[in-house]
């Protein structure tokens, strides 16, 4: 998987990675996501808890203009909460029986997939891509020129979070990024450490963690073109990969066969968020990282077995 962000343990690193889709809330607004978070107008500010987001995804699903939206779930975490996952694109046809839940694939379209919330205790992406879907289906629905391209010719899944036990378990304020945090699952498993390591021969036990096997079982029953993966911690878009051969802990860029295209796009989703951009995220603690032109390789960065 070639995941675009993770978190250290000394405390819960990450970014908001590289996805040209959400440009499409424009630089000016971008600086006011955190305050706009999942609301419709009027409604209180707040995260949505595992229940009340599934049935926002439901009721966005059932308003959405017919064969634009689906709402499906890849599987469950330990304790029995769906992964949701919203699907967008034009054209698509009704469920038939004994098809994949999301439905088949529409030829000639690419996959995009946005996976958030794999740290329990970095919430941002739950809120981001519920405000992003809500976004595309009413620009579609009022005839927006952009989001109408976009959803002729992508085929895009929203999984706001792979994580629900976690975020359910977190506190507000907790930012330590272990023991009873939320960061790891209910089985006190890092979910972003427990994915196969490609330079590795072993594989890791996903006894323990189901959303993990769900998400892989998903992508292999998929051919996902390009994937993004939001955490939270500092501001950077970080591109693969996220390890090396020789595992060093840090300063090892590691290319992968798309670097180039991997940099640009990162590049194009730095220079519209305010504060990427600078390549000074300032976060409390670590003053004094930096990020050229608010990107960075994985494994420069810092490596992930």
């Amino acid at each position: 998987m070639a995941s675009a962000a993770r978190g250290l343990g000394r405390g819960p690193r990450g970014l908001l990675p590289f996805c040209a889709l959400l440009a499409l809330l424009g630089p000016a607004r971008g600086i006011h996501i955190k305050k706009a978070e999942a609301a419709e107008p009027g409604e209180a500010l707040r995260y949505l808890h595992a229940a009340e987001l599934g049935e926002a995804l439901r009721e966005l699903a059932a308003s959405a203009p017919p064969g634009l939206a689906r709402l499906f779930s890849i599987g469950e975490s330990v304790e029995g909460r769906p992964l949701w996952v919203l699907r967008l694109t034009a054209g698509m046809e009704a469920p038939r029986a004994g098809e994949e839940p999301g439905g088949p694939p529409l030829p000639g379209r690419p996959q995009v997939k946005l996976v958030g919330n794999m740290h329990g205790d970095e919430p941002l992406a739950r809120p981001l891509l519920l405000q992003l879907a809500r976004e595309l289906v009413r620009g579609w629905a009022g005839g927006d020129v952009r989001i109408g391209r976009l959803l002729n010719t992508t085929d895009l899944y929203l999984l706001p979070s792979l994580n629900p036990d976690g975020f359910e378990h977190a506190q507000e304020g907790d930012c330590g990024g272990g023991g009873a945090s939320g960061r790891e699952n209910s089985r006190g498993r890092d979910l972003n450490r427990s994915f196969p390591d490609q330079f590795e021969a072993s594989e890791p036990d996903l006894g323990p963690v189901p959303e993990v096997r769900a998400l892989i079982a998903w992508m292999r029953r998929n051919k996902f073109l390009l994937s993004g993966n939001l955490h939270g911690g500092s501001v950077v878009a970080s591109y693969p990969y996220d390890d090396s051969p020789t595992h060093k802990p840090t300063g090892v860029y590691s290319k992968s066969a798309d670097d180039e295209v991997f940099k640009y796009l990162a590049k194009a989703y730095a220079s519209h968020h305010p504060i990427m951009r600078t390549g000074k995220p300032n976060c409390p603690g670590e003053e004094g990282e930096t990020f050229p032109e608010g990107i960075t390789n994985g494994a420069q960065w810092y490596d992930v077995e």
